[in-house]
């Protein structure tokens, strides 16, 4: 089989005449590699490259400010026209690199960074080197890496995000870094979803112990010169260090908590470690749950989890700050098995991360604390596991809304109930304007890990981001129609209502942002933009008219896929208010008259509901006692107890 990686190292220095200790460097690489093709650029021959190979980017070449830069810039250029690996003249190997060659492209870590965009908007403490490196000619993240070193020399304000939250006295450093170092090649894997999986990343075995940095794997280290770092007196540099020292204590600190390996806890990580061998009974399943003032339903979706007919499963409640009886409820439950935390309020996504990260689960089930799950639902997805040949298969489900009671919960299928592709599973959701409930999926810890935390900078649609990222990093979704889910709607009441709410319209706005990007980075074919547009038009009455700026961003991310969006569709029933009143007025009515009539249903569906408890009334406790002395043969729902706790719309 031939090499992905051709048996080429390249280097460069400033002139052909090195010294004698980079002269050893050179010959160690040489010695360890004998059937390697040598290649060494001076300063004439990178000049000579540039225009021979790239002379478009000649210009480029010579604009930035300093030669560091330059060399950068020419080490991707380099093995992205002839592929190998490129070291810098300060590394030092200690074995062949020929158990590589079989990767498409591969980069050390470099360390945890100080970046706050890494950090807080891509959730990635840690950062990859350029020091030493190898791919194949023609790779897609060269290229990706190229276009943002020629985009931060050419776009300024690109760059700045970047420089936000670093050591103050060591910005010119850091400006070299992130303009066509470490800090860009690990922000283009960021923001490379589809690039991620053909990039594999030499991880230590503990990302946060500094002893482990530096390293090409367990093949050689990095000596760390720095003689392209900026010349300044001996303080201000003895001060940068110091500082950069302290800073890097505290961050450590944060990072420890994520635990010790990245490949395994971060939404970029390129490697995604295939399932276990076990058996898929042994296989365990961690059901989730956040809880905020959940207290008239948490026992009923509790009874649902502990009622599941797969046997190895764990519970974990996440109590998000509640300032109702929702712990107190929830932990009558832990004597079958559920563990309560708890937290000050932070949001649910927030809960969701919290409770994902103490579970052990080889599969993970989200399930919000209002909703219920039929006894089989996680079985039957496990069961559908034995059939599918795909190692990174997503599970999903059929569903249903109620209100108050289950038994009469709507499942009406969409055009995501079956099995689809990532890329036809998100241009259905965006054009048709459907989604999947968050209990239906059936998520592998390898999928969740590669995809990373949920957002808790989304107020909403929170669920729908993450899963676009769960998405991305899957082989596709097999619906699983035997597997049932019953979703308890709260309509205008819920606090996913975005209503005339300026916090949740920004958040919504960069939730759909997220979702164009998601999928036109599986394809940017016209068809994929027709559905963006679409998506941008059905969703266009949330803005509409009373948030200006968003709609300005809206039209104008719009006429970006080529075509203008005029005004939102409002249904005939209110155009006269609209005629008569203006747009607001009638988007108020609109609302208002939807309200009534959903308040309405809801209390006819309660009242019901309590008719019907009163001929089958049975304690709570007896009733999760027989739930769960009765495990695993129970079959229905029949087990499931709603609270008697009255409705808000009573109060």
């Amino acid at each position: 089989m031939p090499s992905r990686i051709p048996k080429r190292i390249i280097q460069t220095g400033k002139h052909l005449d090195q010294s004698l200790r980079n002269r050893a460097v050179m010959s160690n690489l040489r010695l360890l590699n004998p059937d390697f093709e040598y290649l060494f650029f001076d300063n004439k021959a990178v000049e000579d490259f540039i225009d021979q190979e790239f002379p478009q980017y000649g210009g480029t070449f010579r604009s930035f400010r300093f030669p560091i830069q330059r060399y950068d810039f020419f080490r991707y250029l380099a093995i992205y026209r002839y592929g190998g690996f490129y070291f810098d003249l300060d590394v030092l190997l200690a074995g062949s690199l020929s158990n590589l060659l079989e990767l498409d492209c591969v980069f050390p870590f470099e360390g945890l960074t100080f970046s706050h965009l890494l950090r807080n908007h891509y959730r990635m403490d840690w950062e990859i080197g350029n020091y030493a490196f190898g791919a194949r000619a023609n790779h897609p993240f060269l290229k990706a890496i190229i276009k943002n070193c020629i985009r931060a020399q050419n776009d300024p304000e690109w760059v700045k995000p970047m420089m936000r939250g670093l050591p103050f006295l060591s910005k010119t450093d850091f400006f070299v870094l992130n303009t066509t170092g470490p800090g860009l090649v690990t922000r283009t894997l960021a923001e490379s979803q589809d690039l991620v999986d053909g990039v594999t990343v030499l991880f230590p075995e503990d990302v946060c112990d500094l002893t482990k940095w530096n390293c090409f794997g367990d093949m050689g280290i990095h000596l760390m010169e720095g003689s392209w770092r900026s010349h300044t007196s001996r303080i201000r540099q003895r001060l940068a260090q110091y500082f950069e020292i302290w800073k890097m204590h505290g961050l450590v600190k944060q990072s420890r908590k994520l635990g010790k390996i990245r490949q395994k806890s971060t939404r970029t990580a390129p490697q995604i470690s295939a399932p276990s061998s076990r058996t898929n009974q042994d296989l365990l399943v961690s059901i989730l749950i956040p809880a905020f003032n959940a207290e008239k339903w948490i026992a009923d979706t509790l009874t649902s989890a502990v009622a599941q007919t797969w046997q190895r499963k764990e519970i974990i409640v996440v109590d998000d700050g509640s300032s109702d009886r929702t712990a107190i409820i929830a932990r009558q439950f832990e004597p079958y098995g559920v563990r309560v935390i708890t937290q000050t309020n932070q949001g649910a996504a927030a809960a969701r991360n919290k409770a994902f990260s103490l579970s052990h689960g080889d599969y993970i089930q989200w399930l919000d604390a209002d909703d219920l799950l039929a006894p089989d639902k996680i079985e039957r997805q496990m069961q559908t596991l034995e059939r599918s040949p795909k190692k990174r298969m997503l599970l999903s489900a059929a569903w249903g809304r109620f209100l108050y009671r289950y038994t009469k919960a709507e499942f009406e299928p969409t055009a995501l109930w079956c099995d689809l592709s990532p890329r036809e599973w998100l241009l259905r959701k965006m054009e048709q304007n459907v989604f999947m409930q968050t209990a239906t999926w059936l998520v592998s810890r390898h999928i969740a890990e590669a995809a990373g935390p949920w957002n808790t900078d989304l107020l909403g649609d929170d669920d729908g981001e993450y899963f676009c990222r769960v998405l991305l990093a899957s082989d596709g979704v097999r619906f699983v129609p035997d597997a049932r889910v019953y979703y308890r709607t709260f309509g205008y009441d819920s606090l996913g209502y975005i209503g005339r709410s300026e916090r949740k319209c920004e958040a919504h706005w960069l939730s759909m942002q997220l979702h164009i990007r998601y999928l036109r980075s599986l394809e940017d074919s016209e068809a994929v933009r027709r559905a963006c547009l679409r998506y941008l038009r059905n969703s266009l009455i949330y803005f509409y008219p009373e948030q200006i700026n968003i709609l300005n961003q809206v039209n104008e991310f719009a006429l970006s896929l080529g075509e203008s969006l005029g005004e939102p569709c409002l249904s005939w029933k209110y155009s006269w208010v609209k005629a008569a009143f203006g747009w607001s007025l009638a988007k108020r009515f609109q609302v208002s008259a939807r309200k009534t009539r959903w308040r309405g249903e809801k209390l006819l569906d309660y009242v019901l509901f309590r008719m019907e408890r009163k001929r089958t009334s049975v304690p709570v406790g007896s009733l999760v006692q027989s739930t769960v002395s009765s495990f695993p043969q129970a079959q229905s729902l029949e087990i499931i107890t709603q609270s008697d706790q009255p409705s808000p719309l009573l109060k």
